[in-house]
């Protein structure tokens, strides 16, 4: 009777292991393979976190945001030609005052995130810079004299706008430093399950107590 040669089995199981992960990578991949190469994520990324691990994100939210943008396309074009350039508007006092009301909740929100070290504040000082633009835009859009025009595009330009900036500088700054350690984690085995980052198993090697090398 023949026998297969010792570790034969574990040999040809480690293929087809490996097989069968790289087809699980290619189905997984799906539509989003067929993306123009500018919208992959990056090739590490890709492979170990993107496929081997769970995403935070499911791709199909991207569909979701392509789709909205192109229905607001056509709603979009229809309001800048049918809206009337003069409108009286109602409850304007309350939809001015909660607007700085909101301003004023995001940048208390940022000063704790700041002093307490979150990478949180990214996302706070990104909706501090949105809701800036949004109300040097609303403000000069809709001065009713040409005094209250100019003192709007002063206050755009000497307060509002650089301020924004500056928290859109400080929401980058810590993206970027999220962006730089993503790789490290990925390589020292961090996987992502259930939306937590999940730290590597213990190597059987390292005796208990040991420090990590």
């Amino acid at each position: 009777m023949n026998q297969r040669p010792e570790g034969g089995d574990r040999t040809g199981g480690g293929d087809a292991d490996s097989d069968g992960n790289a087809n699980s990578r290619v189905s997984r991949g799906g539509w989003e393979q067929r993306l123009p190469a500018f919208l992959h994520p990056p090739a590490l990324l890709r492979d170990r976190v993107g496929l081997a691990g769970e995403r935070v994100v499911t791709p199909r939210l991207a569909l979701l945001f392509a789709g909205a943008a192109a229905l607001l396309l056509p709603w979009t074009v229809t309001l800048f030609l049918t809206l009337p350039a003069r409108e009286q508007a109602q409850r304007w006092n309350i939809a001015w005052g909660g607007f700085d009301a909101l301003l004023i909740l995001v940048f208390t929100g940022a000063a704790v995130r700041i002093l307490r070290l979150s990478p949180k504040s990214a996302f706070v000082n990104a909706a501090a810079a949105t809701l800036l633009v949004v109300d040097a835009w609303f403000d000069i859009m809709t001065a009713p004299t040409t005094s209250e025009l100019v003192q709007a595009l002063l206050m755009a330009a000497l307060v509002e706008l650089p301020m924004a900036a500056l928290c859109a500088r400080t929401a980058l700054r810590v993206l970027s430093l999220l962006e730089q350690a993503r790789p490290y984690l990925v390589e020292a085995g961090f996987t992502v399950h259930n939306g937590r980052l999940v730290p590597p198993p213990p190597d059987p090697s390292t005796p208990p107590g040991a420090p990590s090398p």
